[in-house]
């Protein structure tokens, strides 16, 4: 039985072919002498495909589902580009790239527009400048890595370093204060995108988000067509006028699913067997997020976290370059500092925000400088002691404090520290609060400390907030905290 699509778009457009050749999840397709490149075209039993390329006698299909699709059924033009349905009732549900739920939850209602994937970017006449600070809760990011709304930042690093964590850590926080958020997991393990769902879900954020995946055992044009859906959702909840925050996860995986597709299509390789075009494709999905002033004149943003995975912390693949060249800075996760136990395992000092630090205010720029300061100071000493020299008591003291820096640094993957609770720890450190307190001590009143603010009990945060946002400089916010921290000293 002919599928309604199927016949409305037979008589839309009087073209009907038929598949010649099943390659995979890539059809052949002949009959169809107007089909053009990103066109849908859609199976007597209603699968729909993307026109890939268009050969003399033969359209080459990317198709998504190939339960019902074999050699010999027929195939009908839209005369569209390809597009996906979305409405707002997307918040709070898993689905596929074309839309379709994964939860078991039902269809998803509301009023659906149909959106093309592929889009150009704004224009630099739209565009704004990347102005207001975007938190993700993670302190080492915050202070040393800062993120901007309307930024893409790429996150890279070894697999199984903490990249996840930091991402769906920024998401919570900014679902909190009303950003909508878009999860992209692109070839991920079942096991591992359930974690996510249940992360996001345990957090109390799951509503004001739309998770979009493709299982690692999905067909290559399914992670394909992933970052695109996913780019175009976002674009969606931005042109009503919201923040969004866009993560995909990860973007290797998708140059992989296109290397695959490209040499099934028998598209020459290039360099590690990539297809030249993917920087193109990557960069065309990148540059469609960013800062821009909408029709009523209010800035929106679409903040892209692209994640690149890395061996042996080597950042030099193909892939992970063209990624660098594109964003606006990296946060590098370092294996090594995994692997001595720091969570989040940043490497700072390879880490760079070239738009997020023209967001902050001076008070933040002047607190990371001197970070930034002690940190050098500290790894020169580190680097002595591991020849067995005899420390001075000043490098004690050097090496006591960067060890105090890293503390406040590590944060649990369920922790989400605002602004002006990681300045406020900072101010104790420099204040002298922990002078003579050791390490593991310190862990436990950090603990303590951060409850004391939210219950308000020695400054209410409302105070401490409007304290904070008049200080200029580092030397301001020391001798504040050094007050407080007195009144503190009989809780800790």
């Amino acid at each position: 039985m002919e599928n309604e699509k199927f016949k409305k778009y037979l008589e839309k457009t009087g073209e009907i072919g038929q598949i010649s050749g099943v390659n995979e999840s890539i059809i052949s397709v002949s009959g169809l002498p107007s089909v053009k490149t990103k066109e849908m075209v859609i199976t007597e039993d209603g699968e729909p495909g993307m026109v890939y390329e268009v050969k003399k006698d033969l359209a080459e299909v990317l198709m998504f589902d190939l339960k019902r699709v074999s050699g010999g059924k027929r195939v009908a033009r839209s005369g569209e580009f390809f597009k996906i349905p979305v409405s707002r009732e997307l918040l709070g549900r898993v689905v596929n790239p074309l839309c379709l739920p994964l939860d078991g939850e039902g269809p998803i209602g509301g009023k659906k527009e149909r959106k093309k994937i592929e889009r150009e970017a704004p224009g630099i006449t739209r565009r704004v400048e990347v102005n207001r600070p975007m938190e993700t809760g993670v302190t080492a990011v915050d202070l040393m890595v800062p993120v901007g709304y309307g930024q893409r930042e790429v996150v890279v690093g070894d697999a199984k370093t903490g990249k996840t964590t930091l991402l769906l850590q920024a998401m919570t926080n900014q679902a909190r204060k009303g950003t909508i958020c878009v999860y992209v997991g692109i070839g991920k393990e079942t096991s591992a995108l359930k974690a996510v769902e249940s992360y996001l879900k345990k957090m109390n954020v799951f509503e004001k988000l739309v998770m979009m995946v493709s299982a690692s055992n999905d067909f290559p044009t399914v992670h394909y067509l992933a970052p695109l859906s996913g780019i175009t959702v976002a674009e969606y909840f931005r042109d009503m006028g919201n923040d969004v925050l866009i993560v995909f996860d990860d973007l290797s995986n998708h140059a992989k699913a296109y290397r695959e597709l490209s040499l099934l299509l028998k598209n020459p390789p290039g360099r590690e067997a990539y297809p030249g075009d993917i920087f193109h494709l990557h960069a065309g999905v990148i540059e469609r997020a960013g800062n821009i002033k909408g029709p009523d004149g209010k800035e929106v943003s679409i903040t892209a976290l692209p994640v690149a995975e890395t061996l042996e912390n080597d950042i030099s693949g193909f892939i992970q370059t063209n990624l660098l060249s594109m964003t606006d800075g990296h946060i590098f996760f370092d294996i090594n500092k995994q692997k001595k136990g720091q969570n989040p395992a940043i490497n700072i000092s390879f880490s760079v925000s070239r738009a997020g630090n023209q967001t902050r205010a001076m008070l933040d720029k002047d607190i990371a400088g001197k970070i930034r300061e002690r940190l050098v100071q500290y790894r020169k000493v580190l680097e002595v002691t591991q020849f067995g020299a005899e420390l001075s008591e000043k490098n004690r003291r050097v090496l006591d404090f960067g060890r105090k820096i890293e503390t406040i640094f590590e944060q649990d993957t369920d922790r989400i520290i605002s602004r002006i609770e990681q300045l406020f720890l900072f101010g104790l450190l420099f204040s002298g609060f922990w002078k003579d307190v050791p390490r593991q001590a310190m862990e436990k009143e950090i603990d303590i400390v951060l409850s004391l603010l939210k219950k308000g009990e020695v400054i209410t945060f409302e105070e401490l907030e409007e304290r904070i946002n008049r200080m200029e400089n580092a030397e301001e916010l020391k001798d504040f905290c050094e007050g407080i921290g007195l009144r503190m000293e009989k809780f800790v």
